[in-house]
């Protein structure tokens, strides 16, 4: 029996259990990678503190400071949860079922985060990992000289194209709305550089290839498709939250876990954090506040709840 169970290990499911192991508190925190999508961060310029580094050196600084509790809970990478359900015993409120186990448990911190929203075009699944990626900050270097496509018209598609900008030798944006949306700023420098492409009111059909990338199929508004040469394609259309595990709990019409002031679902003994939740700001540092305030909510409530054996 735990006390509980963390899921997710990025910076919100990190945060909290700093706190838990400094409480000594009985948990497990399960996860894919330890990081999450802070992995994938390019440069990150506002997390207080450190002035300039890129999403893999701050998450070595997560581990660091996690390194300090390695011995106070067990921490069990690669394994994604499946489901979450009543436990229906009173010492024992949730059981959360993974792909190699079931544990019982007191309370629960979900902190899982969002994914990379797909296209679900023919090629895109088979040309995965063969220039078709969703990870501009990982791969960018790798197109060194090379035309690429990035497919989406938001913060996410400007941020990858600025990003390939020091690499690539021409970017093509593809969006299917009639503008480019978000940061202002960004959107000047995309639609200044003489490295860039857009083409607005543009649907993305197909992705075409062999052994890797070799062409995209794109459509305007008159319905016919055209196929242009590419050597890599960044899907940025945004990020969806990871909830499909949990069907027990309120979440918005997005999908996205809602939460009150203090981190609690609707459910009691339930918590979330981060990214995941219904919060208006996804960022690294916002994760790591919530997730310390929802560890501590806990940290609370366990020590005010009664548990029979």
């Amino acid at each position: 029996m735990y006390d509980s169970i963390i899921i997710g290990g990025g910076p919100a499911g990190l945060a909290a259990a700093v706190y838990m192991a400094r409480q000594k508190l009985n948990f497990i925190l399960l996860t894919g990678d330890v990081g999450g999508k802070t992995l994938w961060s390019a440069d990150v310029e506002n997390y207080l503190g450190f002035h300039l580094l890129d999403g893999s050196s701050l998450v070595k600084k997560f581990q660091e400071h996690l390194a300090d509790y390695v011995h106070d809970f067990e921490l069990h990478e690669s394994e994604l949860v499946t489901n979450i359900k009543n436990c229906g015993k009173k010492d024992c409120a949730y059981i959360v079922q993974t792909e190699k186990a079931e544990y019982q448990t007191r309370t629960i911190l979900i902190a899982t985060g969002e994914k990379n929203r797909v296209l679900n075009i023919p090629g895109e699944k088979e040309l995965f990992g063969h220039g078709v990626t969703y990870c501009a900050a990982c791969d960018a270097p790798l197109y060194v000289g090379k035309n690429v496509h990035v497919i989406g018209g938001g913060n996410s598609a400007m941020d990858a194209a600025l990003l390939l900008e020091k690499y690539a030798a021409h970017i093509t944006i593809v969006s299917i709305n009639s503008e480019l949306t978000g940061d202002a700023v960004m959107k000047k420098r995309v639609m200044t550089s003489s490295k860039m492409t857009i083409q607005l009111q543009t649907k993305t059909t197909r992705c075409i290839g062999t052994t890797h990338i070799e062409q995209i199929g794109l459509q305007k508004s008159d319905g016919v498709e055209i196929l242009e040469p590419t050597q890599g394609v960044f899907i940025e259309i945004g990020l969806e939250p990871i909830t499909d595990f949990i069907d027990i709990i309120a979440k918005d019409k997005w999908g996205q876990i809602i939460i009150d002031k203090r981190n609690a679902t609707s459910l009691q003994g339930i918590w979330a954090a981060g990214d995941v939740t219904d919060i208006t700001e996804k960022q690294i540092s916002v994760a790591v506040g919530e997730g310390s305030k929802a560890g501590l909510e806990i940290i609370q409530y366990l020590q005010k709840t009664e548990f029979s054996e």
